[in-house]
């Protein structure tokens, strides 16, 4: 009979009828750095906030962990240092808020953050990251400008998780397919499973989940934008994962390459203009605007 926990998780970890999941400890060590490369500074951030818009809700918690990595692997090493903190958004939290986030005015009432601290947490950092920074990012630079002027990654969407074998994006279920679990929609408790996401290989490439931000990270972005297209071509944009920007009036698609960019210029001159004269708006991002509300060099183009 086995007695040793260790000896029986292990069991159960060959079978293959079960799946063992261990709670997450936030480790300040996280690899070796054999190879002797420079090291370059990265940090992961989270927030909680009061709802989805960054033009009128407000952050009340920011977690950050600052941590070194190897810039050639893409292995984290170490982290350097951590912060947490609560902001009062100067009215009462809603219920929803306090369902998702376990935080409650009580905790809020009186609490601002320590701004000069993110300077100093920032200061030589390399890259930011977070788990979705088209929403992070616009409300931090929103209340903090300091994170506007750093190259953003993403990584919901800087891996193809896709071709990793896992169908959600979702933090608590990569933190499952990666043998973990955690107490999620905390700041900082975030922060730390996204730091182990990205110290551990993945499931197919098993280069460390921060090596294809890594990549991704010098690479421009180009937002097509087909002003006036016809009404009768919705449904062959749509199916060309054009999505309606209902502020601007029209369909748009990014793409990751300026050899996309040609054929997809092309195509919208044969297939959705039908060869006619026409004009397109092209954005081009990098890693300092990207997920940003800060709009990128634009461009119109005639086709």
């Amino acid at each position: 009979m086995i007695t040793n926990p260790e000896t029986l998780l292990q069991t159960l970890s060959d079978h293959p009828d079960y799946r063992v999941l261990r709670r997450l400890k936030a480790r300040t060590q996280l690899a070796a750095n054999p190879s002797g490369h420079a090291l370059h500074r990265g940090v992961i951030v989270d927030t909680e906030t009061t709802g989805l818009d960054a033009r009128k809700d407000k952050i009340i918690e920011i977690g950050i962990i600052v941590f070194d990595y190897d810039p050639i692997t893409g292995q984290p090493i170490r982290v350097s240092s951590t912060y947490g903190g609560l902001e009062d958004p100067g009215f009462p939290l809603g219920p929803e808020t306090i369902r998702l986030t376990g935080i409650t005015d009580a905790l809020v009432a009186g609490q601002r953050f320590d701004e000069t601290a993110f300077t100093t947490l920032l200061s030589g950092t390399q890259l930011v990251i977070a788990h979705n920074a088209a929403f992070d990012r616009p409300f931090l630079e929103k209340r903090l400008p300091v994170f506007s002027d750093l190259p953003w990654g993403c990584s919901m969407m800087d891996i193809d998780w896709e071709a990793e074998g896992i169908n959600s994006k979702k933090l608590d279920y990569l933190a499952f397919r990666q043998g973990f679990f955690f107490d999620a929609h905390r700041a900082e408790e975030d922060c730390q499973a996204l730091l182990e996401i990205l110290a551990l290989p993945l499931p197919l490439s098993t280069q460390p989940g921060l090596k294809p931000i890594l990549d991704r990270l010098p690479q421009t972005s180009y937002t097509v934008s087909a002003l006036n297209s016809p009404f009768s071509t919705k449904d062959l944009l749509k199916e060309r994962q054009y999505r309606w920007n209902g502020e601007r009036k029209c369909w748009a698609r990014t793409l990751e390459s300026e050899t996309t960019l040609k054929k997809e210029m092309e195509w919208l001159k044969t297939t959705i203009y039908g060869g006619k004269a026409a004009s397109v708006e092209i954005e081009e991002r990098n890693a300092r605007t990207r997920f940003s509300f800060r709009a990128g060099n634009t461009r119109t183009c005639v086709l």
